[in-house]
């Protein structure tokens, strides 16, 4: 009688912990997502004079809070996508710059440089081992200088 209730106790115990999960668990994937969090900004020459840290735009240069970017791997595979953010007006020496940031979630590990374009700007390539290690890519946009009237 105490071997019955031995193994109708672990039997019941074994279908408890199979109904949590627990056994199953042993089945799946141990490896961690190798996906990253690709952080930086597009920095945008001819901001207006202003209060650094304060909200900016550059109208002329087609940069904008939304503006799609891109990421891929040189042979100009998609990897990941996102969007610039807000303009911060930054002090660069004597001039002003806009600085759009971007925060892009889940690109794919695996590769030894990536490339981000700016709407359709061509890309700028920078090295993955920085990047995995939450370095900011820097992505340099000069606006286009305002056409001088004609005497």
């Amino acid at each position: 009688m105490r071997r019955f209730v031995t193994t109708l106790v672990v039997v019941a115990l074994c279908a408890a912990l199979s109904g949590c999960g627990w056994l199953r668990a042993g089945g799946q994937s141990r490896t961690k997502p190798n996906g990253f969090v690709l952080r930086g900004y597009a920095t945008v020459a001819g901001a207006p004079a202003g209060q650094v840290g304060s909200p900016c735009q550059v109208p002329n240069s087609g940069i904008a809070p939304g503006t799609p970017l891109k990421v891929t791997d040189p042979p100009d595979h998609t990897l990941a996508i996102g969007t610039l953010g807000g303009g911060v007006l930054a002090a660069d020496g004597g001039t002003y710059r806009c600085n759009f940031p971007f925060e892009i979630y889940g690109v794919p590990g695996g590769h030894t440089t990536y490339e981000i374009s700016v709407d359709n700007r061509p890309p700028v390539r920078f090295p993955a081992d920085e990047l995995r290690q939450d370095k900011p890519a820097v992505i340099l946009v000069d606006a286009p200088s305002s056409p001088t009237p004609s005497p």
